[in-house]
């Protein structure tokens, strides 16, 4: 790949890691395309990503060389090590689906689970979220403390997506596993051993489900896990093993890392404005632009990652067949060409283009509902059962995660007087 003219940006950087805003807005000063030299080009331009969202020809979401499926196995561009291929050896093959499939395929596996997440299907949750919400602030409420990460933000959408797909409760915090080390697998740079972790994930995950789908074919219950392997649509065949294992993966990313670093994002800009908290208090109808807010200005997920099918140029920066592109979702919330002062946190903002923090185009995050639906709730419950929230200083760690790719704090650990 070279470069007509572009902005070099270390996504790995610790401190792009920090604060990638900076970077962003660097970024849109020059055309809002640039490069990363260990991955490729990165594109933060509203107007220039949405093109590339629907382009999807030109730029693919299977971004493995071969093409043949999720490897789980990072960005990096060095081979799979031999140790690691004999752990994923055990693993159920699997294929395209969903999030790393391009059309027709993806059009097809949408088309197959829109009855499970559709925004109808969702809201019916809502007193199942409800509850699930009021049991976890119950376990810490007289206690005027908490830490918020493992104590709420994880375990709410981790036990509502463990019902939804109808297995059981006590298995959620190796859902969080999976789920992390999976997601680390799909979005981040990874180490030999870090490779290790995840290839034994991938094969306990599978251990783990294939029978769950067997049995659900045999005997189908009303679960998403159920309608997803049962659903057929426009004659369309149902799904197969091979395809239902890469979308449980992608539900449980979409089920808890998303919902979870969005809670914790959201909760430090509060803890920074307390104005804005006494009005959404006051005002819990406030409560879902706050969240849309949150969404644009500090995303949960910052990036994802497409491959180029074929020589083309973006901006003036030229990308070849083969070549990694970075849409930079987070970076395009903050272009000021379509959003006014974008460093400025504003509940009110007026937005004649919709954010990016859920992506855009075909591949728009299919749990998006999901996840505004639980965060709502979430801070319905928190404010209206506790006040004068303050953050614990010496028991709260907000250097974020090391990923690039994935948005959220170490620790955010509160004190609260109960209402």
């Amino acid at each position: 790949m070279t470069d007509k003219t572009s902005t070099d940006i270390n996504l790995s950087d610790p401190q792009h890691i920090e604060c990638p805003y900076h970077a962003y807005q660097a970024l849109h000063q020059t055309g809002g395309v640039g490069r990363d030299p260990n991955i490729g080009v990165v594109v933060a331009g509203y107007d220039t990503l949405a093109a590339l969202a629907k382009n999807t020809e030109v730029y693919s979401s299977s971004i493995t060389e071969d093409g043949h499926g999720p490897r789980h196995m990072g960005i990096n561009p060095e081979p799979v090590q031999d140790d690691v291929e004999e752990i994923l050896s055990h693993a159920h093959p699997i294929v395209n689906a969903l999030f790393t499939a391009d059309p027709p395929v993806h059009t097809r596996h949408r088309k197959l689970i829109a009855k499970a997440l559709s925004p109808r299907s969702v809201r019916a949750l809502e007193p199942q979220i409800r509850a699930i919400t009021n049991d976890l602030i119950d376990a810490f409420i007289t206690r005027g403390s908490v830490d918020l990460l493992p104590e709420f933000a994880v375990p709410l959408p981790v036990t509502v997506i463990a019902d939804i797909l109808g297995v059981d409760r006590a298995d959620i915090w190796t859902f969080k596993h999976w789920g992390d080390l999976m997601i680390s697998g799909n979005i981040d740079m990874l180490s030999h051993e870090r490779r290790r972790e995840v290839a034994k994930a991938v094969v306990e995950l599978h251990e783990y489900f294939v029978p769950r789908i067997e049995e659900r074919r045999q005997n189908p219950t009303d679960d998403l896990l159920s309608i997803m392997i049962n659903t057929e649509v426009d004659g369309e065949p149902p799904l197969t093993t091979a395809e239902l294992l890469p979308i449980i993966d992608q539900i449980l990313l979409a089920g808890h890392e998303t919902t979870t670093n969005l809670i914790a994002n959201a909760m430090l800009v509060l803890l920074n404005d307390p104005d804005l908290m006494r009005r959404l208090r006051d005002n819990p109808s406030d409560i879902p632009a706050m969240v849309e807010e949150a969404l644009r200005w500090d995303p949960p997920i910052q990036c994802t990652f497409r491959r180029a099918t074929r020589g083309d140029t973006l901006e003036g920066a030229d990308v070849a067949e083969g070549d990694m592109v970075v849409p930079l979702w987070a970076g395009a919330n903050w272009d000021p060409a379509v959003f006014a002062d974008p460093e400025r946190f504003d509940i009110d903002r007026s937005m004649a283009k919709p954010h990016m923090g859920f992506g855009f185009g075909p591949h728009f995050c299919a749990g998006a509902e999901l996840a505004r639906i639980e965060t709502r709730i979430a801070f319905e419950a928190l404010l209206d059962r506790l006040d004068q929230i303050t953050l614990n200083e010496d028991e709260s760690d907000l250097s974020h995660l090391p990923s690039f790719a994935s948005h959220g704090y170490r620790r955010v650990s509160l004190n609260f007087v109960k209402r």
